[in-house]
């Protein structure tokens, strides 16, 4: 053992699996896992840029790790992630503590990364976005105990949204080869993985020789020992009739789909890129509800982009009632420099009318999702186990094929990675309480 590490993630899936390969990495090259971050000699923390305030929470988090310095003066300290990458050097400026500092596309030379940091007293710097870079031959583990992991397909984007940083983080699109996603996915069921869920920033603009994302996720679906197939983020605009037929025939595809739509109007889509109207995202969910009768739809919501009135409000708060997600991921629009929104829209919505106009479209979803979750009670859902209620001993926390938690009272308890069917007693709001 050359050491011990300890990595804090931020942000979204990606980042998480990201996590995960740089703990492998780590692990390969001869690290130990740290519980703490006081028992560590390298402490990373993998970072989120997409918003103003992830930013200044992970430069408050990077400050305080410093105390541990105190106790370990040998100790290293690392950023990682999206916001190294937009940052790059001026992040060492802003916090001279620091390390290292490595981009997404450089985590395979992060063993060398930190040797040198240990050599000298110089910052480890590295955030060239690589164009070929799909770590594509490193062989995939489920993190921990769990039964669930995170394979990701494509890396980059090519959409170049108005608001959104990521593309200019992770660079243009560029696929996993298909055999080498077949690859992990096996070699995660022989591990006793049972539910995989594919990554990408839009991952059904997946294109490898002639494979789209429909095919690859028909392939991932027909693999043994698999039980459940889930994938993230589709955009609207890349969703093919061929996807929706293999959420029809594909059993171990869930009923659930992530699809973002981030505003129910018109005019704020075009300001924003997205490249879909209303109508074209209202269709679309009329054929996967048509499809695959009781699916669960899930969204993104952006409020307060620079022209959106209380019109356009009232239209994303038209879309909510209509379409009735189960859930929602609600934000405030924050200016990220370096974007086109940035660059050319002025920022004409007041701070407080953003947050008065969140507080609207959340006090609206909560509403739904309460009637949503509601309604399953009585119903018999199938929960994917994937650990014990910390509460009480008799208890598992799982997810349905919906992707709804769901909390079982079930004695003996199953293990986790067991398929349990459990009927709906009742919910939190936000959880649904079942019986085994």
């Amino acid at each position: 053992m050359v050491g011990r590490f300890f990595l804090e993630t931020y942000g979204c899936q990606m980042n998480a699996a990201d996590s995960a390969m740089v703990a492998q990495l780590l692990e390969e090259s001869g690290y130990e896992a740290a519980a703490l971050p006081e028992e560590a000699d390298l402490i990373l923390v993998n970072s989120c840029t997409v918003r103003d305030h992830a930013a200044e929470r992970i430069h408050g988090r990077l400050t305080s790790l410093l105390a541990y310095r105190q106790q370990r003066p040998a100790l290293l300290i690392g950023l990682l992630g999206c916001l190294a990458q937009h940052e790059g050097e001026e992040a060492w400026r802003r916090m001279p503590f620091l390390d290292l500092v490595v981009g997404p596309d450089g985590y395979r030379r992060l063993p060398a990364l930190i040797a040198a940091a240990q050599r000298s007293k110089r910052v480890s710097l590295d955030v060239t976005l690589d164009p070929r870079e799909t770590y594509a031959d490193l062989p995939l583990a489920p993190v921990g105990d769990e039964k669930s992991a995170f394979v990701t397909v494509q890396r980059g984007c090519d959409r170049f949204c108005a608001y959104c940083i990521v593309p200019r983080v992770r660079g243009r699109e560029r696929a996993v080869p298909a055999p080498a996603v077949l690859r992990q996915v096996r070699g995660l069921a022989d591990q006793g993985c049972r539910e995989v869920t594919l990554l990408g920033q839009t991952v059904n603009s997946y294109q490898h020789e002639g494979t789209d994302f429909a095919a690859l996720l028909a392939q991932v679906a027909q693999i043994p020992g698999i039980a459940r197939v889930r994938y993230l983020s589709p955009h609207p605009a890349d969703y093919s009739p061929q996807l929706v037929q293999v959420h029809r025939e594909q059993p171990t595809v869930m009923p659930h789909v992530h699809l973002p739509v981030q505003s129910g109007s018109d005019a704020v889509l075009q300001a924003m890129g997205r490249g879909h109207d209303r109508q074209a995202y209202l269709e679309l969910v009329r054929r996967l509800r048509q499809a695959v009768p009781g699916i669960e739809l899930t969204t993104d919501i952006l409020v307060g982009f620079p022209g959106e009135t209380e019109a356009d409000l009232a239209e994303t708060e038209r879309l909510l009632t209509e379409v009735r997600f189960a859930a929602a991921y609600l934000y405030r629009y924050s200016e990220r420099p370096g974007t086109r929104a940035a660059h050319k829209l002025p920022d004409t919505v007041p701070e407080d009318e953003k947050l008065r106009r969140l507080g609207r479209v959340i006090e609206l979803q909560e509403e739904i999702t309460r009637e949503i979750f509601a309604g399953y009670c009585g119903r018999e859902v199938e929960v994917l186990v994937e650990g014990f209620s910390r509460r009480d001993p008799t208890q598992v926390r799982g997810r349905s094929r919906e992707s709804l938690p769901v909390v079982v009272q079930a004695s003996p308890a199953p293990l986790p990675g067991s398929l349990v069917r459990a009927r709906v007693t009742g919910s939190t709001g936000h959880t649904l309480l079942a019986t085994s």
